[in-house]
């Protein structure tokens, strides 16, 4: 994510505690960027914080959006399809960037279902981190009026490309480009409690630094390093020992790594040089954090819309929506249990005709207003329980309709959101927990608790995906199985069945002696144990005393659980189209998506009857062999 130095003052803060030893590299560490630009696979707008639809109702009338682009890169291509064609006479889309610059034209010809297409914009304008762009419809066909069907499309399946230089780093600025698709941070055999912390604040400071471009980041037990590494990927080696400080090794080739050094917790201080692009400040070979202080995060139940991200301007004539929303986790105060939304808006006053705002969540209507000749909107609307996850949606449906019959199209009123307005939220996990709860339950910080050391990588691969859906840097804190489970924080345990029990963590699917898999809820009123004659690797998010906790965790065979995390790699939106509570993996490499007892879209989740029980795990063992399936052997169980 594109992060830039506020002020003057911040940077000398940086100098200050950053110092640049002596290196032969050159003091620009980006002239020697000779390499072919690197491409990034297509991002969908919802993974950019977009909207991925646009309805675009009428001809020679601009819809505005704006991409956010990422430090080091621009934008490339946009691809999208042209869909729901209404009253287009041998038309085009057009498609301008903020100087109003034609990038491309999308031709409709006359009887057309849908268009796909793809538009070269990295001639477009990027200012302040965004390159804004314009959608408009041409028509030939007769103006359109209020008592005419307009023009109207829809673009949908939006994506964006970008590109940037990854040339072979000779410095430690020079070492993250604006692209790469991945990172591997080597810890070895047997890393200490210390490189452990360092690897799990790299991977969430690194995620949050190129989000929302969504950068794979491994971390890798492996002693030797990598035999093939591509320009698009990094290696950087976490070393517990030696005089504290961060180098490039093998400078200006394929084979660069950087080495970070250091003993116990100054080893875990050299991560404080990848918060934000401060990083850049380091244009030498080599650098040492001298001192490092996280600062205070500023928590609060109550944000603007400016605090938020939250924006939207449009002109409506007809009915127009206003998609936007806000990230839960940027409160910082831990799960919400719910929200109220204040909003304040500024529209062109209404003399004659009608209009009228609706905001909803979802399909929760939480307000409705008619707009006069105030000009002003004040509503407030309060975001119930069941429609509270991590990311919340909030779509304002705007409706004009003139005074004058048949009136021409551009007679408008034009809308926008004032970012005065403010969202007030409910500390509390009475939501619908699950992955949905995920990363809003882990903010500002949580636990990270594994049973061996050859399992940190699992816990990083989670910590990457849940680190891609918000703009909070995530901050993990190392400790014991034993200490999380005491105590009130959000915990990620990595475990066999055992240690959870031990623990006393009950999550949806515990793993029992050998391939046997216990089923139930919370509270223990029935559950059901199942031999599946055969191993299965899980994810699963549940609430435990009021506290979330993420489970990774398997039967036997743990590359099952790769195969898990490869299965939310490559969902469209990754973590963020979780729903329920479990995603499991078996024997035959099918992975299935289970909500046992949180997570599903249900208003109100009911106990589940026995019948449901026996349901669900006909879906469980159904990621098994199917012959493995016949010969299962089904124990119920009742507790009191």
């Amino acid at each position: 994510m594109t992060r830039r130095l506020c002020t003057l003052a911040a940077a000398l803060a940086v100098f200050a505690s950053v110092a640049v030893l002596p290196g032969t590299a050159a003091a620009d560490p980006y002239v020697e960027a000779v390499a072919g630009p690197a491409v990034s696979p297509a991002i969908g707008w919802a993974q950019l914080g977009l909207a991925d639809r646009m309805d675009i109702v009428g001809a020679n009338q601009p819809s505005d959006t704006s991409i956010p682009v990422p430090a080091g890169v621009f934008p490339t291509m946009l691809t999208g399809e042209v869909g729901s064609i209404v009253n287009v006479t041998d038309g085009r889309l057009d498609i301008l960037d903020g100087r109003g610059v034609v990038l491309g034209v999308v031709p409709i010809p006359p009887g057309a279902i849908s268009v796909p297409f793809g538009v070269d914009i990295a001639a477009a304008q990027v200012a302040d981190g965004r390159a804004k762009l314009s959608f408009v419809v041409r028509n030939a066909g007769p103006a359109a009026t209020t008592c005419t069907q307009p023009p109207a499309l829809t673009l949908s399946g939006l994506t964006t490309t970008f590109s940037g230089p990854a040339p072979d780093p000779v410095t430690v600025a020079g070492f993250l480009p604006g692209y790469l698709d991945r990172i591997v941070i080597r810890v070895g055999r047997t890393p200490t409690e210390h490189q452990q912390q360092a690897a799990l604040d790299l991977v969430a400071k690194l995620t949050q630094l190129y989000r929302p471009m969504p950068v794979r980041i491994d971390v890798s037990d492996d002693a030797a390093p990598p035999q093939a590494v591509s320009p698009t990927t990094r290696v950087i080696d976490i070393r517990d020992g030696g005089r504290p400080g961060i180098t490039v090794e093998n400078a200006g080739t394929p084979a660069a790594v950087l080495a970070i050094t250091g003993t116990g917790e100054q080893l875990v201080a050299q991560a404080g040089l990848f918060t934000d692009r401060r990083i850049g400040l380091a244009q030498s070979d080599s650098a040492v954090m001298v001192s490092s202080r996280e600062g205070t995060d500023l928590t609060s139940t109550v944000k603007t819309f400016g605090q938020l991200g939250i924006s939207g301007q449009t002109s409506v004539a007809g009915t127009t929506t206003l998609y936007t929303g806000f990230d839960a986790a940027a409160f910082g105060v831990g799960p919400i249990s719910g929200a109220t939304v204040h909003l304040k808006a500024h529209y062109t006053p209404i003399a004659g005709g009608e209009g009228s705002l609706l905001l909803r969540s979802g399909a929760t209507v939480l307000a409705a207003r008619s707009l006069d000749g105030s000009g002003t909107l004040d509503i407030t609307g309060d975001i119930p329980v069941e429609a509270i996850t991590s990311n919340v949606g909030l779509a304002l449906e705007l409706r004009y309709i003139p005074r004058q019959e048949c009136a021409p199209l551009n007679d408008r009123v034009t809308f926008s959101v004032d970012p005065q307005s403010t969202v007030t939220v409910t500390p509390g996990a009475g939501n619908r927990g699950g992955f949905p709860a995920l990363p809003m339950a882990f903010t500002p910080d949580f636990d990270v608790a594994i049973d061996s050391p050859d399992h940190l990588r699992f816990a990083a691969a989670a910590i990457n995906l849940i680190a891609q859906q918000t703009q909070v840097t995530l901050r993990p804190r190392i400790t014991r199985l034993s200490d999380a489970a005491g105590s009130g924080t959000g915990v990620l345990v990595v475990s066999g069945g055992r240690g959870l029990a031990d623990a006393g963590l009950r999550p949806p699917l515990l793993p029992a002696d050998g391939d046997t898999v216990d089923v139930g809820t919370a509270a223990g009123a029935a559950n059901t144990l199942v031999d599946l004659h055969a191993p299965l690797g899980m994810v699963q998010a549940f609430t435990d005393r009021g506290r979330a906790v993420l489970a990774v965790t398997g039967t036997g065979d743990w590359s099952l659980v790769d195969t898990t995390l490869d299965h939310m790699r490559g969902l469209p939106s990754r973590w963020g189209s979780l729903t329920g509570d479990v995603v499991a993996t078996g024997i035959a490499g099918q992975t299935v998506t289970l909500s046992v007892n949180e997570g599903d879209s249900m208003p109100h989740q009911p106990a589940p009857s026995d019948g449901w029980r026996w349901w669900a795990w006909a879906s469980v063992a159904a990621v098994g062999a199917a012959a493995l399936v016949a010969g299962a052997t089904v124990l119920i169980r009742r507790r009191a």
